[in-house]
């Protein structure tokens, strides 16, 4: 049995791809062979996973151009000779549609107006959906399969949510209180500070870094100096927000680091964790900090925060501001014990959510298509 993977870009440290890797790995240990095509591949970790690389021509030029023409290619390279075809956003043959994004959604949560009618995302997206480009779409949170039926009409019996999984092994409390101490020497975090956290693999302004630092900004007065905070991804326009920091004095307090291959060390130093997002289809980063054992402080338009539960949800917001971000931060700063008490609901919130619990709500829609097909 064959299967094809699509997706333009599996390489760098997105949930995309490793969502691809992680679905691999598992199809290969079943016997399958699989194929992932895109254009910029991470060639040793799909091999890793023991798939197969099949590399396509890159076009450096134009949005939507660009977009169709690797489609094109791509629908042609797995016409013939898979049994399954799982696309990634990219292509518009396949039986299985694992939409990352919705690029509509979160343009008008972040500018408040309609996405461009040329943005070449936004066509690719109205071309797949409209048209029906697929046998079954899995959405990753039941916030995104809401806005899918909402704005393309897309129903449920054609629509799975399977959340993102997790590797319970890299984290989890115990390693995260393993490193610590560690971490926050290595950061120059004191033991007394309080230490809030936003990570990321990019996209500064959709993840509500802005917010962030407002907030940060407005509760400084009443946490009186004694807080810290991280922020990790990366964001080729970092400038506007290293700004801002001087500008809200905030320097000696906001750290801004690269991605980092373990970042689950990096959960460790904190005692909060902050996503202000803007709009936030899942949100891993919400999931890898609530299984580390953090309080997380989100809101409503994020995905993940469905994974919430009991005394949690009592801190969610309808959307970021500023002014109600500052007053949470103020609260779990002065208060340990709800800290831990918020921390330790999160290892439960996401048990039943790891990999392996992806991959089998997966496997349930590839066996439905397949039964499909052999009738």
């Amino acid at each position: 049995m064959r299967l094809a993977i699509v997706c333009r870009q599996v390489e760098g440290l997105s949930g995309t791809v490793t969502t691809v890797l992680e679905h691999a790995r598992r199809m290969v240990k079943r016997g399958w062979a699989v194929d992932v095509y895109g254009e910029r591949l991470d060639s040793g970790a799909i091999r890793a996973a023991g798939a197969a690389p099949r590399r396509l021509l890159n076009v450096p030029f134009g949005s939507f151009f660009k977009r169709r023409l690797f489609a094109w290619r791509a629908d042609r390279a797995v016409e013939e000779g898979y049994d399954l075809v799982h696309g990634h956003g990219d292509g518009f043959r396949q039986d299985v549609l694992s939409l990352h994004n919705c690029v509509h959604a979160a343009h008008e949560a972040v500018s408040g107006k309609p996405l461009p009618t040329e943005a070449g995302v936004g066509l690719m997206h109205e071309l797949q959906l409209k048209e029906r480009r697929f046998r079954h779409l899995i959405a990753n949170s039941k916030l995104m399969r809401s806005e899918l039926a909402m704005r393309f009409g897309i129903p449920d019996d054609q629509t799975s949510v399977i959340y993102p999984g997790h590797d319970p092994k890299r984290f989890n409390p115990a390693a995260a209180h393993k490193t610590r101490a560690e971490m926050r020497r290595t950061l120059n975090f004191l033991e007394t500070d309080v230490v809030f956290g936003l990570i990321t693999s990019g996209d500064f302004v959709k993840r509500g870094v802005d917010v962030f630092i407002h907030a940060l900004s407005r509760a400084a007065p009443r946490l009186r100096g004694r807080f810290r905070a991280l922020v990790m991804g990366k964001d080729k326009h970092l400038g506007p927000y290293r700004k801002l920091v001087v500008e809200e004095e905030l320097t000696k307090f906001v750290t801004f680091l690269p991605p980092s291959t373990e970042v689950e060390r990096f959960y460790g130093a904190l005692d909060v964790y902050v996503h202000p997002a803007h709009y936030e289809e899942f949100g891993q980063s919400v999931q890898e900090a609530l299984a580390c054992g953090l309080p997380v402080l989100t809101n409503l338009q994020v995905g993940a925060a469905e994974l919430l539960a009991g005394e949690s949800r009592e801190y969610l917001l309808e959307r970021s501001t500023p002014d109600a971000l500052a007053g949470q931060l103020c609260v779990l700063a002065g208060d340990a014990d709800l800290r831990r008490r918020l921390g330790a609901l999160g290892p439960r919130a996401v048990s039943g959510r790891t990999w392996d619990d992806n991959f089998a709500a997966t496997w349930a829609v590839y066996e439905g298509l397949l039964g499909q097909a052999s009738r």
